[in-house]
C-alpha cells in the first residue's frame, strides 16, 4: 500500500476519481471523514493499493 499526503480535501477527490478515470477502482475502502482528516483509497490499473490523504494538524483534537 502507497500513501499520498493532499493539500486539501479537493485534491484528494481529484487524485480518487482520476485513478477511477484513468482505469482503477476507486473507494476500495470506506472513505474517512474525521473533521480534520479526510481519506480515500484507490487501486490502480496493476491492483496497487493507494491511500489518498488530508490532514489539518491544526484542527486535530489535543492529545489525552
Amino acid at each position: 500500500m502507497n500513501c499520498l499526503s493532499c493539500e486539501s480535501r479537493t485534491e484528494v477527490d481529484r487524485l480518487t476519481e482520476a485513478a477511477k478515470t484513468g482505469g482503477g477502482k476507486a473507494d476500495i475502502n470506506p472513505s474517512q471523514d474525521h473533521g480534520f482528516m479526510y481519506g480515500r483509497s484507490f487501486t490502480d490499473p496493476d491492483d496497487h493499493v493507494w491511500e489518498v490523504v488530508w490532514m489539518d494538524p491544526a484542527a486535530a483534537p489535543p492529545a489525552a
